[in-house]
C-alpha cells in the first residue's frame, strides 16, 4: 500500500506525524467543544464509549467503511465530507483497508442541553447515524477546523458560537426532540443590554467567553448568543471584532502607541493578527490608517 501523506486545508503535505491527532483545540480555550484533525491507516481501531458526542468528517476520496455499534455491523462506501454521528456513551469499532483522513467534531452533552433548554425541550437523545451528507455540518466543522489550523486567532467566543450552531442544528435533525423547535420568545431588555456593552467596553482586551458574558444576565450561553443577535444584529464574537477595529482605528488616530501595542491594548494575539483582521475588513492596514487619519 502506498504511503499516504495527510494533507493541510490548503492539499499541502503536513509536517506532523502520519498517525492519530494532527491537530487538537484541546490545547486553546475553547469550552464545550474539542475539535481533532485525525489520520488512520488501514486497520481496526475501538473507540471507547465517549463523555461528548462524536461527529467525524471524512475528508480523503471515497472509502468502504465497516463499522460494529452496539453489536451492529454496518458497511458503506462512505464519500467525501461524508459524516459519522456517535453519541455520548456508544462504543464504536471502525475498520478500513486504505488509510483514512477525517476530522472529529466532539460536543458535550452540557451543550447540548443548553440548547435544548433555551428551546424548551428537556429531554433531548441525539441519534446515532452511520453515514450521511450534510452541507451545514461540513460548513461549521471546516469554519472550526480552520480557527484551529490557524491557531484559534478569532478567540473562544467564535469557536463557542459556531459549536452552538452546531448543536442546534443536531437537535433539529438529527435527534428524538419533536420538530418544529420553539422559537425564543424573550427579547434581551435594554438595561441588560446596557450592561453587557458596557463590559465587554471594559474587557475588550480579555479572550471573553459566551458564558462569561451569558452570566452576567443569568442566561445559558446559547439563549444569551441568540437574544444578542435579535438585539444588535450581531452575533456576540463579531460585535467584539468589530468594537477592537473601532478602538484600534481611535488609538492609531489619536496615540503613539505602537501597532503592537495597539493589538494588545484592544485584545488581538499580536500585531499580525490585528493586521490581517484589518485587511479582511477594513481592506487596509494600521500603517495606512494611521499615515491618513492623522
Amino acid at each position: 500500500m502506498p504511503i499516504h501523506d495527510p494533507q493541510r486545508l490548503d492539499g499541502t503535505a503536513l509536517s506532523y506525524p502520519r498517525e492519530g491527532i494532527l491537530r487538537s483545540s484541546e490545547a486553546l480555550s475553547w469550552q464545550e467543544v474539542v475539535v481533532e484533525q485525525r489520520y488512520h491507516p488501514a486497520g481496526e481501531y475501538t473507540h471507547p464509549a465517549s463523555s461528548s458526542h462524536l461527529i467525524c468528517v471524512h475528508q480523503g476520496p471515497p472509502i468502504l467503511l465497516e463499522q460494529v455499534r452496539e453489536g451492529k455491523l454496518h458497511t458503506s462506501m462512505v464519500p467525501h465530507r461524508g459524516l459519522q454521528i456517535v453519541p455520548a456513551g456508544m462504543e464504536s469499532t471502525w475498520r478500513h483497508q486504505v488509510g483514512a483522513d477525517h476530522f472529529h467534531l466532539l460536543l458535550s452533552p452540557e451543550l447540548i442541553q443548553w440548547v435544548a433548554a433555551d428551546l424548551n425541550q428537556m429531554r433531548v437523545e441525539i441519534l446515532d447515524h452511520f453515514t450521511l451528507q450534510d452541507s451545514r455540518i461540513e460548513h461549521i466543522g471546516l469554519a472550526l477546523l480552520t480557527e484551529l489550523a490557524e491557531g484559534g486567532p478569532s478567540g473562544r467566543l467564535y469557536a463557542e458560537s459556531l459549536s452552538i450552531a452546531l448543536a442546534a442544528h443536531l437537535l433539529q435533525a438529527y435527534s428524538s426532540t419533536p420538530r418544529p423547535l420553539p422559537e425564543i420568545a424573550r427579547g434581551l431588555s435594554t438595561p441588560l443590554l446596557r450592561k453587557i456593552v458596557s463590559l465587554i467596553e471594559d474587557r475588550l482586551a480579555e479572550d471573553l467567553g459566551l458564558g462569561d458574558l451569558a452570566t452576567e444576565v443569568g442566561l445559558s450561553p446559547s439563549h444569551f448568543a441568540t437574544l444578542f443577535q435579535q438585539a444588535t444584529g450581531l452575533p456576540p464574537h463579531r460585535y467584539i471584532l468589530q468594537r477592537r477595529l473601532e478602538r484600534a482605528q481611535w488609538f492609531l488616530r489619536s496615540t503613539p502607541l505602537s501597532s503592537g501595542e495597539i493589538a494588545a491594548a484592544v485584545g488581538f494575539y499580536d500585531q499580525s493578527h490585528l493586521v490581517r483582521q484589518m485587511r479582511r475588513f477594513l481592506g487596509v492596514t494600521p500603517k495606512y490608517l494611521r499615515d491618513h487619519l492623522t
